[in-house]
């Protein structure tokens, strides 16, 4: 028996030397860095496109926003333009326009002009050199118009 051990161990001691060696898988450490290189640039520029696209949503909103409060102070002109054209075109308006800037009266009316009294006329003059007053008025008249 123990010759047939002996000789089990010697053939089992053969049988591995005679195998060969199992090849080693070795991976190609170039080719998974070139991957993840890729990997790594394409994710880096789907966050950058991200990022490019959110800050030209956020300006574009921005925009949106101002232009609707132009939209919104516009619309307000535009109703008090409404109301005032409205006002321009009722008769009212226009008899006050006629009345106060054309002078003009109703037949039957008269016009009265209020006029200025002597001590407040002679208030809101300019005052005049001694020299000039001479020049101007030597006969110390206040109007030169007749027709006062």
């Amino acid at each position: 028996m123990i010759s047939a051990d002996k000789g089990k161990v010697a053939e089992l001691k053969l049988h591995q030397k005679n195998k060969e060696p199992a090849p080693k898988h070795r991976r190609n450490r170039g080719g998974t860095r070139l991957i993840l290189f890729v990997c790594l640039a394409v994710v880096g520029y789907m966050i950058f496109s991200l990022g490019s696209q959110i800050s030209y949503l956020h300006a574009m909103q921005t925009n949106v926003e101002t232009i609707q409060g132009q939209m919104e102070e516009l619309k307000q002109k535009n109703t008090a333009l409404r109301e005032e054209i409205k006002k321009i075109k009722s008769d009212a308006y226009v008899e006050q326009v006629a009345r106060e800037q054309l002078g003009l009266v109703k037949p039957g009316e008269t016009l009265v002009v209020p006029t200025q009294s002597p001590e407040a006329a002679g208030s809101q003059e300019m005052p005049k050199t001694p020299e000039t007053n001479k020049q101007e008025n030597p006969f110390n008249v206040r109007d030169k118009n007749i027709y006062d």
